[in-house]
């Protein structure tokens, strides 16, 4: 026997056996040990009488392979009251599962069956194991390496992610997709800071390549990068390395990361990932590549079977929509959504932002609003729903790890794995909130949602009429924050606080203290959410900023600094007064000067021209010729979905779009840029901030008074529904 601690890498069903990894600690020589458990999945069934079902338990009795008794179990979450006599089907081998089930979904005898929507990696987490993937654990094993024990270890507060080691690579065939027919054109890997890219006319040596690569980093897990489930991407290089001759050892967990869509992993990092794993209770290869639905219906599949549940099967036509039957009035009466206070456009000085903290997370766990207690006439306290009851342990996570954050130095390692933590966490959260009535949540109560929504609008009435009555005046809301500012009659805003928190049973602080603020109309259309538009200067000298260039990825960085000058020249006054004038002055001469410095190109590094925006479709799929396309079609790179096309204006009026840009593929050497088209973007962005006070661009350029030019998010938006519409190709 031998005992190791370590973290549960990995969790697998394989042969009828459970196949645990597991990663052991540094100072054990951070191997990794293959163990096996015994497996034996099971299911209930429903008969239709009882009649039925003692017939079925004599038929079933009579197999070798199956144990079948009865159990009480919970059926149905809406009625937690009673629970049915099942029958429970174990069986000794994986082999006699799917052609059992198939006899039993067209048995007269049997109403419903359970448990069988269920992975059998589920089952065995849910069921047996019951310790989440990627959890430091205790286990024990016997020289056959069968597990003997296994005990988690509390690392619930540790920052960083388990010591994974992680291998990126990113594999482009000819025709851009994976046809088993279709060789493999290039790999590109990456291992810490070591990258490269393995390009050879013969397929066999790219991947004797890429296997040696593989082995000599012996990586835990290998990110699979790009548009594609890493299952059909293994499937996909075993089949070519098949037809080829050669035989591919790669041997490590595979998890996906996709430059389309973009995912956990691309978004919040590996301790996000982290997160994702350990509350969806799932392996992280899983974890890694499920919908926001499937996880949040993993999370509440495991906690349904720990209070004593059975999972309904969606198979058979059973309805799982717990839509009620209401008039349009209720309809139209419940379903409002959130609520947004119309902004009062122009200069505001000494403006508290205040925000609610995980507001509606708070809502449902004070209010016990889960999909099975909230009904048309009132909700139902008793019991603690579900939702809840999951809500309520990642929100104490997260306020945790948020409290945390704000002691960790921002240059440190930890910040980045806590950060990552923290913000994994509010997403999960929010869509938490969002699926409560999808009807792909298995169940889904879209009374429950709106319930949260209603709940939401009156705290938000309610904040609006206390901080009005306390002498403050509102000058924007959105949902969950507020905008102040302080009138000469008005309390202390600590007091404030505390007013609000009381009143409304919610915790609520300083988001931020504007030293200024400009409040911009809200930008939007039926397709795109509404976009916050503002931008201010807290008393701490910090820039915030919504819905403008400096936001944007793509916008090049000499814009970004010009905006960013622009904003703390405008806003270096004493008083509001005095930034209509002294400010609004000296901004006006720091536009003058960068347009100079554009047509001048004294002083300039062309470097900061450049702009930079990912390809998202394969060049062939794009309709129309944006500039990145343009610039992809002219590369001798021959870049890919995925890649980051970098490209300077040099003739942005050409007839021919390919001629309007040029890619940069060496730095040494720049093409000459277009003058005209960089002073349009220093226009554009000076606009952007000062057209509260009137500036006219065409002063400076040579549009015609008057006319219309589109502003930059509304080419956004149009490029953006093009790529919409370019991806459902």
């Amino acid at each position: 026997m031998a005992n190791y601690s370590g973290w549960l890498l990995d969790v697998c069903i394989d042969n009828g056996y459970a196949i645990l990894w597991i990663k052991t600690e540094e100072e054990e020589e951070g191997q990794i040990l293959k163990l096996r458990d015994s497996y034996h999945p099971g299911f209930y069934i429903l008969p239709r009488n009882e009649s039925d079902g003692l017939h079925l338990l004599q038929v079933l009795s009579r197999e070798e392979e199956i144990s079948v008794s009865w159990k009480n179990k919970h059926t149905n979450l809406f009625d937690s009251t009673k629970q049915r006599k099942l029958l429970y089907v174990q069986l000794q081998s994986l082999n006699y599962y799917q052609p059992l089930l198939k006899k039993l979904q067209n048995d007269y005898r049997v109403q419903q069956l359970f448990n069988t929507d269920l992975l059998h990696v589920q089952q065995y987490l849910f069921t047996k194991l019951k310790i989440e993937p990627t959890s430091k654990v205790e286990v024990e094993h016997d020289d056959r390496l069968e597990l003997l024990g296994i005990v988690k270890v509390d690392d619930n507060n540790d920052v960083n992610p388990p010591p994974f080691s992680l291998l990126y690579f990113d594999l482009h065939t000819y025709s851009g997709i994976l046809a088993s027919d279709d060789a493999i054109r290039l790999i590109k890997a990456r291992y810490g800071e070591d990258e490269i890219v393995l390009d050879n006319s013969e397929e066999k040596v790219i991947l004797q390549q890429f296997s040696d690569y593989v082995q000599e980093r012996n990586p835990d897990i290998i990110v699979c990068m790009g548009d594609y489930d890493n299952g059909k991407v293994f499937r996909y290089l075993l089949t070519r390395a098949e037809k080829i001759g050669f035989d591919l050892q790669l041997g490590s967990i595979c998890i996906s990361s996709s430059y389309r869509n973009t995912t956990y992993f691309d978004e919040f990092g590996f301790a996000g990932l982290i997160e994702r794993t350990r509350f969806g209770f799932l392996p992280l290869s899983l974890a890694a590549k499920y919908s926001i639905n499937r996880l949040i219906d993993s999370r509440n599949c495991f906690e349904l079977i720990q209070q004593g549940f059975v999972i309904p099967s969606r198979v058979r036509g059973i309805d799982n929509n717990h839509e009620q039957i209401r008039t349009v009035e209720q309809i139209v009466s419940g379903d409002k959504g959130g609520m947004i206070i119309s902004p009062q456009i122009g200069l505001h000085e000494d403006v508290l932002a205040l925000d609610y903290d995980s507001e509606y997370a708070n809502l449902i766990v004070n209010h016990n609003l889960s999909y099975e207690t909230v009904g048309l006439e009132a909700v139902n306290h008793q019991n603690k729903g579900l939702l809840p009851t999951v809500v309520e342990w990642l929100l104490k996570r997260r306020i945790y790890f948020k409290k945390l954050l704000k002691q960790l130095p921002k240059d440190n390692t930890d910040y980045t794995w806590c950060e990552q933590r923290v913000n994994s966490l509010k997403n999960i959260l929010v869509c938490l909130y969002g699926s409560t009535g999808s009807i792909w949540n298995r169940y889904g109560n879209v009374l429950a949602f709106e319930e949260i929504n209603r709940l939401s609008r009156e705290v938000l009435i309610k904040t609006k009429d206390i901080v009005q009555g306390l002498g403050y005046e509102l000058v924007y809301a959105d949902t969950d924050s507020v905008f102040i500012k302080r009138k000469s009659i008005a309390i202390d805003y600590n007091e404030l606080l505390d007013t609000l928190s009381k009143e409304t049973g919610l915790s609520i602080s300083v988001d931020y203290h504007y030293k200024f603020l400009i409040l911009l109309p809200l930008e939007a259309d039926e397709t795109i959410e509404v976009l916050k538009h503002y931008f201010g200067i807290t008393f701490d000298n910090e820039l915030v900023v919504r819905g403008i260039e400096i936001r944007r990825h793509d916008v090049p960085a000499f814009i970004k600094r010009f905006q960013t000058q622009l904003l703390y020249t405008l806003f270096d006054c004493q008083n509001s007064s005095e930034i209509l004038t002294k400010g609004y002055e000296n901004a006006l001469l720091l536009v003058t000067q960068a347009i100079d410095t554009i047509m001048t190109g004294e002083g300039l590094d062309d470097k900061d021209l450049i702009i930079s925006k990912l390809l998202r479709q394969d060049i062939q799929k794009y309709k129309s010729l944006f500039p990145h396309v343009s610039a992809a079609i002219q590369s001798r790179r021959y870049p890919l979905k995925g890649d980051t096309i970098q490209y300077i204006y040099t003739d942005s009026k050409h007839s021919n779009p390919l001629c309007r840009v040029t890619p940069i593929e060496n730095f040494a050497s720049l093409p000459a840029y277009d003058e005209e088209k960089y002073k349009e973007m220093i226009l554009d962005a000076a606009e952007t901030v000062l057209g509260f006070f009137g500036f006219d661009k065409s002063t400076y350029s040579n549009f015609k008074k008057g006319a219309r030019r589109r502003k930059w998010f509304e080419e956004l938006r149009e490029q953006r529904a093009r790529d919409i519409e370019t991806e459902m190709i």
